[in-house]
């Protein structure tokens, strides 16, 4: 079980943890430089301006960088929210995270197997195409999604007798063993 654990949080709990904080500090960051542009528009705003023109733009300006600061107060609690969920699934027990991770592999195997029927039809369209290097990247891409969705498939099944082991996949195996 707690290779699956390990496995469980190398692919699946750090990745997304680092995104999720790549996203917050970006979008701080974001919102900090909107928030000064925000408020010297709002200053400015008093201000009289030389033409009619020139205070329609700057106050379209203003308009979009004050949107963009609310955009991005709203993605600093979104990933703020979602870092703090994947940090306390870290945290988890490990017969917890292995109910999780179930349910992570599972779809992560229907992504992968989605990814590989993608990268089938982008390679056939690439090869009528005679575009041969993209062709050669989705058959790289292919068997990336591939390797992927086996690996997902076979650990979900792998959590799965974790979490439940009087469950089974073989439908040859007599009932009262």
């Amino acid at each position: 079980m707690r290779n699956l654990v390990i496995d469980f949080d190398l692919t699946v709990l750090w990745p997304l943890i680092l995104f999720a904080l790549v996203v917050l500090i970006s979008s701080v960051r974001l919102y900090l430089a909107t928030n000064r542009d925000c408020k010297a528009a709002e200053k400015r705003l008093a201000g009289t301006f030389e033409s009619e023109e020139e205070g329609e733009k700057f106050l379209e300006w203003g308009r979009s960088r004050c949107d963009q600061k609310r955009e991005a107060k709203g993605l600093i609690w979104f990933s703020a929210v979602w870092s703090g969920v994947l940090c306390v699934t870290f945290l988890m027990p490990d017969r917890v995270k292995t109910g999780v991770a179930f349910l992570a592999w599972t779809a992560l195997s229907f992504a992968a197997t989605v990814s590989f029927v993608v990268a089938i039809s982008m390679a056939w369209h690439y090869a009528k195409k005679s575009d041969w290097l993209k062709f050669w990247v989705c058959l790289v891409v292919m068997l990336l999604a591939a390797t992927s969705a086996k690996h997902f498939f076979f650990q979900s099944i792998n959590s799965r007798h974790v979490v439940c082991p009087h469950c089974s996949d073989d439908d040859e195996r007599p009932e009262d063993m």
